[in-house]
């Protein structure tokens, strides 16, 4: 079947029984109905994810390696609490004794691990003791007759503590507050991850997936929960302890939990607000109350709708996917004001006509623009699901059956409504064409060669923009300066050694049991209870020493520990030198079992050969490219360490969300080519013309590209947000092409001329393309007021590319249809010169 023949064959079938539907608009409502009750019996099951795994690639080999480091030296699962005395010193009975009960009350909260302070912090110096005292004889914080002049001597100069529990001045300490892990968790997600390896699953195997699938999501809906009230409980103990005390929170799980908190407050509060300014903008511009009413209830039922599919499969919303409740908005204002206009142009029109002849025709009219958009746009989107990022195929699969939704309801629930309603008066404002409108228009038609000049300036600034993109993100900057959370990563950053946590895994051959070597006569205990402290040598502490070196000379990295921090205490030992094979076995020997669980098994796993060194980032005064410096770092091991490249790994949170971002940066350039070639098949089907198909992609591919050329020159990140705006840009931009084509066809159908076929479809489609746009823009723009800033880009961003589509669609694109058809008007056999817009006007 052809594509003439298929577009008479769907226009065939919906004026058969779609006609026959409208004739039952109360059956049709009480469908719809029907489905929004289905849709609130699983709004329950609707709900944010705010874990860590949503800021990284699902089943990326870095993120299983990951996990694999963090089961064993324990990952990045734990807060960190600040703690500063405003009117005593740090070091006091009254405020350690207040510090004391701080950690108690935390100890008690359900998920809490442990917490470590310096008041467990052992104090070798404060007085000094002997190697032999060392299991039995050392003191703390805690002890009666320590000297708090000594210790704070002793921890602020301390390789280990100084940075980690305590600042420099001794005026703020920290609080390590670990999570507990979920063992039933871990489990399902290994069970899950196992079955979908599974490449042939054979009938049985596919429903055991799907019962991992739901085994896991279960666990993990409850796991969320859990941190959530964790987290809760963490803040409540935080506000009690009053104005005497400075105590700021962060850490990992506090980061991803502030990011949705953010985002499911921004949906409550400029949700409203958005409603509030669209029912405004709407009024101003119909000065019809039905033309308010009808549009926002449209919208509601989609987003309704969209969010009880949700609920049903229960597909968590994360950071990524939250903007599609602000995207349907978008998408189904525009179908309604465009369906707006045209029954209005055909009230005025044919005013003797019954009222249910002027729905079935203006559906009937806007179906083919209508159904292009939404699948032009959901191939846009559908794109993104080809990312093997899970957030991000989330994003594009919601987005996907939202749009076919808000399709649906506005051929439905639209159409329904607006049959119960009167057929009402003309509208006085209709032939009134916005002064932009007219303006560009004018523009397009007179000076079409000086538009073509700007859309060439405009490409080589894009160009520009976009070799300046960058994909740095740093977690304090997701947060406006006067946030808490941003108070508090800045804090701790400034004064504790860095916020965000990374990893350096160096490896060795493993200790397969007691390794005999000059130490070995040394020892004559009967039992050996630790044997594994022979797999340590000098050579391994030399490796460190050198690694730490180069790192603490990066202004990036803040503190930094291993077992190279404990070896520069046990120098104290050995008179300040180097610790021998020997000294470095009596010492590991002399430590007692509760400090080699909390200072060396962190940093060293024998059984598996890997040693840790933990390093925390500078995010605040300090201007560095995490790419760079995790090469820099691979690259000094290699060269300089003389380490194979399998030897050393840099891992943790921040390395996979730099991935995740480089990952799907680099899959853009596949995805937007997809979108366009998708997008141009589109336009084929629909205008049958390959001429008008490339002239309505490329101004909308012009503005994608601007948008993110002035990213790259405003110096805006490509963050979780906007990385996926030039894809969504083109998908809603084209909807406007789309619609001004449609129109444009019919209208030089009918006079044979360009310009006029512009000025005619200006002051009626363009018409609804500015309604659309300004509606969207000023929605758009109270994001800018968020307090996270990935929104806060992404609303200024959407604003900025719906203006830029608007001055694409009503000036670039008309103007390369004049330029493109001025040859055709003096042969086209219904040439009638340039007739001015009020002529056309008058005669129709």
């Amino acid at each position: 079947m052809n594509t003439s023949n298929w577009r008479g064959f769907l226009r065939n079938l919906m004026s058969g029984r779609y006609r026959h539907c409208l004739d039952y608009p109360i059956l049709i409502l009480i469908a719809v109905f029907a489905l929004c009750f289905l849709a609130f019996m699983h709004i329950d099951g609707f709900r944010f994810d705010a874990s860590e795994d949503t800021l990284v690639a699902e089943g990326d080999p870095d993120l299983a390696y990951y996990r694999e480091v963090s089961s064993q030296f324990g990952g990045e699962g734990f807060l960190v609490m600040t703690y500063m005395p405003r009117n005593q010193e740090l070091l006091s009975d009254a405020a350690l004794a207040d510090l004391d009960a701080l950690v108690s009350q935390l100890e008690q909260v359900a998920g809490v691990k442990s917490v470590d302070s310096i008041l467990d912090a052992p104090l070798l110096q404060s007085p000094p003791v002997s190697l032999s005292e060392l299991a039995t004889n050392y003191r703390t914080l805690q002890s009666q007759d320590v000297d708090y002049g000594l210790a704070k001597e002793e921890l602020t100069t301390s390789p280990l503590f100084r940075d980690l529990l305590i600042s420099a001045d001794g005026s703020v300490t920290a609080l390590r507050i670990t999570l507990e892990g979920d063992s039933e968790l871990e489990a399902a997600r290994a069970e899950r991850d196992r079955l979908q390896a599974i490449t042939d699953p054979t009938a049985s195997q596919r429903q055991q997936r799907e019962e991992a699938k739901t085994r896991y999501r279960e666990v993990h809906e409850a796991s969320l929960a859990q941190r959530d009230q964790l987290l809760s409980e963490v803040r409540a103990i935080r506000d009690n302890l009053g104005d005497g005390v400075v105590a700021r929170i962060g850490g990992v799980p506090m980061i991803a939990a502030d990011m949705v908190d953010y985002v499911k407050q921004d949906v409550m509060s400029f949700g409203l607000l958005v409603i509030l300014l669209v029912t405004i903008m709407l009024f101003i511009l119909f000065r019809r109350i039905r033309w308010v009413v009808v549009p926002l209830a449209s919208t509601g039922v989609s987003i309704f709708l969209t969010i009880g599919v949700l609920g049903y499969l229960r597909q968590p919303t994360t950071v990524v996917s939250s903007n599609f409740i602000s995207l349907l908005v978008i998408i189904t204002i525009s179908f309604s004001i465009h369906l707006i206009s045209r029954y209005r142009e055909l009230r005025a029109e044919c005013p003797n006509d019954r009222h249910v002849d002027l729905v079935f025709r203006t559906m009937i009219d806007k179906l083919a623009p209508c159904f292009y958009t939404a699948l032009t746009t959901i191939v846009a989107f559908a794109s993104l699901v080809t990312s093997d990022i899970v957030p991000v195929m989330d994003f594009g699969w919601i987005m996907s059956v939202g749009i076919m939704i808000s399709f649906l309801v506005s051929y439905s629930f639209f159409a329904a409504i607006l049959l119960l309603l009167p057929k009402g008066e003309a509208s006085p404002t209709l032939h009134h064409e916005p002064a932009l409108t007219r303006w560009l228009g004018d523009i397009s038609v007179t000076k079409a060669p000086l538009l073509l000049a700007f859309m060439l300036f405009l490409f080589l600034f894009a160009a520009a923009g976009i070799s300046r993109l960058s994909l740095e993100n740093r977690f304090v900057d997701y947060f406006r300066a006067d946030t808490e959370i941003h108070e508090g990563l800045a804090f701790i950053d400034r004064h504790l050694g860095g916020t965000v946590p990374m990893d350096i895994i160096l490896r060795f051959d493993p200790f397969e049991g007691q390794q005999l070597d000059e130490s070995s006569d040394f020892f004559t205990d009967e039992v050996d209870d630790y044997p594994e402290r022979y797999w340590f040598t000098p050579a391994k502490i030399e490796y460190l020493e050198q690694l730490h070196e180069f790192l603490e000379a990066q202004p990036a990295i803040g503190k930094v520990l291993s077992l190279y921090n404990l070896e520069l205490i046990a120098r104290d030992f050995n008179d300040g030198r180097p610790l021998g094979a020997v000294e470095l076995v009596a010492v590991l020997d002399a430590v007692p079992e509760n400090l080699r669980r909390e200072l060396i098994a962190p940093y060293a796993m024998p059984q598996s050969g890997r040693l840790r060194v933990a390093i925390r980032l500078h995010e605040t005064d300090v201007d560095y490219q995490l790419d760079s410096l995790i090469r820099d770092i691979e690259t000094f091991a290699t060269t300089k360490m003389d380490l194979a490249p399998d030897q050393v790994r840099v891992t943790g949170m921040a390395v996979l969300f730099n991935g995740m971002l480089k990952h799907l940066f680099n899959s853009q350039a596949s995805t937007l080519m997809f979108v366009v070639i998708a997008t141009l098949v589109m336009l084929l089907l629909l205008l049958r013309s390959l001429r008008l198909a490339v002239l309505g992609l490329m101004p909308n591919l012009l503005a994608a590209a601007t948008a993110l050329g002035i990213m790259g020159f405003a110096g805006i990140p490509l963050d979780i947000m906007t990385i996926t705006i030039a894809a969504i840009i083109i998908g809603i931009g084209v909807d406007d092409a789309i619609h001004y084509l449609h129109r444009f066809r019919e209208e030089y159908a009918r006079v044979g001329n360009a310009r006029t076929a512009v000025r005619n479809s200006h002051a009626s489609t363009g018409n609804a393309i500015y309604y659309t746009s300004i509606t969207v823009i000023i929605g758009f723009s109270v994001l800018g007021f968020s307090n996270f800033m990935p929104t806060v880009y992404f609303g200024l961003m959407t604003a900025l590319a719906m203006m830029l589509a608007l001055l694409a669609n009503l000036a670039l694109l008309p103007s390369l249809l004049v330029l493109a058809y001025h040859r055709r008007d003096r042969l086209h056999p219904q040439a009638s010169g340039d007739v001015s817009l009020d002529e056309q006007t008058d005669s129709s």
